[in-house]
């Protein structure tokens, strides 16, 4: 399966605030940011028929599954909320058959790895 080529675009789009209250002396709540990652489609037949998709990979997260569903193509998105700090994201399409036509499945290679800095 030929590899990914790679993210396209990633974007912030809001910031959350943690609910309030608590102790002077406590520590602040978490503050998440909802982040949309965007990458360039895979067009091979098998990542866009069911049982294909893409696994994106954000560091110290578990892995978010973008399954095929319906349509031309699958997904090629993903809105995820994110702590501040540093993450590396990567995506690999995969597809329910393998090279040669068996059921073993496949998965391409990570995308070039993208440093995601959320405030």
């Amino acid at each position: 399966m030929k590899s990914i080529a790679g993210l396209l675009v990633l974007i912030l789009l809001v910031g959350c605030g943690g609910g309030g209250g608590g102790d002077a002396g406590s520590t602040p709540p978490a503050t998440y940011s909802s982040v949309t990652l965007t990458w360039a489609p895979n067009h091979e037949s098998g990542v866009n028929s069911i049982g294909g998709g893409y696994k994106v990979l954000i560091s110290g997260q578990p892995v978010i599954d973008v399954p095929y569903t319906s349509g031309p193509t699958a997904l090629t998105t993903a809105t995820v909320p994110l702590q501040t700090g540093t993450y590396t994201v990567t995506v690999q399409a995969y597809a329910a058959l393998d090279a040669q036509g068996g059921s073993g499945g496949s998965l391409s290679a990570p995308s070039t790895p993208l440093t995601v800095n959320v405030p």
